[in-house]
């Protein structure tokens, strides 16, 4: 027979709080909550881990079948939510004061959330290269076993590179004599043609100089047309601007442009969830921040970090998306939106052959 208790091991997940300030004869009623509320953080971390290996095992493969990519946005909107719960906890320890966290705090050296292998395992996962990392070369305490998980977190199939590999696969952007680079380079050129010519308007009406505006024009024109050449991008790779390759970065900017065809509804909405993923990533890293400020000030954290500002520069600095956030800022209005070849809308579309034949 089994038992609700013993399915969850309730004996010992219940059995798995043991408060240092009671060992020291000052037991801190608080101090169980701080427990409880970082136990369910590993609990929740090795849910995300769980999902986010399963969308990397669907995407890693040289076709992705739209049914695939479907379970992927509904296994990535999972995250999300977990996430966000995630990032809500805190508001738990925050009903604790700093004065009660005092209480026990000085037990805990060196424990540090600094220390937990399944958030760092999931950094890796998700794709945070080691050169962005603010502290990568810390290894204590972390025994043999662990620092393996850590390796092979790293050298295998990141969430990233799983990502990028299926954008670098889509279709629909050449037909022909057609490629979409080269329409909406056009379509960019011809936009900012059109702002030259309306600010030179402008300026002539108000007697004001337009030059300083243009050359903001001829900057923001660069930065498009940047995108296009391969040379120019690679550059951008090379100064770590850009890091997703430039196959994928056009990839992203096509489903963002003709988000509305049917074929391209999903692609887009699981883009848009790998955006949110790695902006929830950044808030919990900042509630995290946030905590820590209210519980300690400026001490040094007990894991001998510098405690606020080095979790403040982890939220700043340790973003794993930017690439596919940043391509807003390349996008058209719907007025200078390049026409695609008849070819390719209409195999954006839905259509049963058969039932319209």
């Amino acid at each position: 027979m089994l038992y609700y208790s013993d399915y969850l091991a309730l004996d010992s997940i219940l059995g798995a709080q043991h408060l240092e300030s009671a060992k020291h004869g000052t037991p801190a009623h608080e101090e169980m909550l701080f427990i409880i509320t970082h136990q369910t953080f590993e609990l929740w971390f090795k849910q995300v881990l769980f999902e986010v290996d399963s969308v990397i095992t669907l995407l890693d493969r040289p076709y992705v079948p739209e049914s695939d990519l479907a379970v992927c946005l509904s296994r990535i909107q999972r995250v999300n939510r977990i996430m966000e719960h995630l990032a809500q906890q805190f508001t738990l320890i925050e009903t604790m004061t700093p004065g009660e966290f005092m209480e026990f705090r000085a037990f805990l050296n060196p424990a540090s959330g600094f220390q937990s292998v399944q958030w760092r395992v999931l950094e890796r996962t998700l794709g945070l290269p080691e050169t962005k990392r603010v502290m990568r070369h810390y290894t204590e305490p972390f025994t043999p076993e662990q620092l393996k998980q850590l390796d092979d977190a790293s050298n295998r199939t990141t969430l990233f590179a799983a990502v990028q590999r299926w954008l670098e696969q889509i279709p629909f952007m050449e037909h022909g004599s057609y490629a979409f680079w080269d329409a909406y380079k056009t379509s960019v050129r011809n936009m900012l043609d059109n702002d030259r010519a309306e600010l030179r308007r402008l300026s002539e009406a108000e007697h004001t100089d337009p030059t300083m505006s243009l050359e903001q024009i001829d900057a923001n024109e660069r930065g498009f047309l940047a995108l296009f050449d391969a040379d120019q991008y690679a550059e951008l790779q090379s100064q770590g601007t850009r890091r997703m390759s430039q196959r994928a970065t056009l990839a992203t900017l096509f489903i963002s442009t003709y988000r509305d065809r049917p074929l391209l509804q999903i692609p887009y909405r699981f883009v848009d969830a790998i955006i949110e993923l790695d902006r929830l990533v950044s808030l919990w890293r900042y509630r995290h921040t946030m905590m820590v400020s209210r519980m300690i000030g400026m001490r040094v954290g007990t894991g001998g970090s510098s405690g606020h500002d080095y979790l403040m520069q982890t939220t700043v600095r340790q973003r794993v998306f930017d690439d596919l956030t940043s391509l807003s800022s390349y996008l058209v209005p719907p007025q200078h939106t390049p026409e695609l070849p008849a070819e390719i809308e209409a195999r954006l579309q839905f259509v049963n052959e058969a039932r319209n034949g």
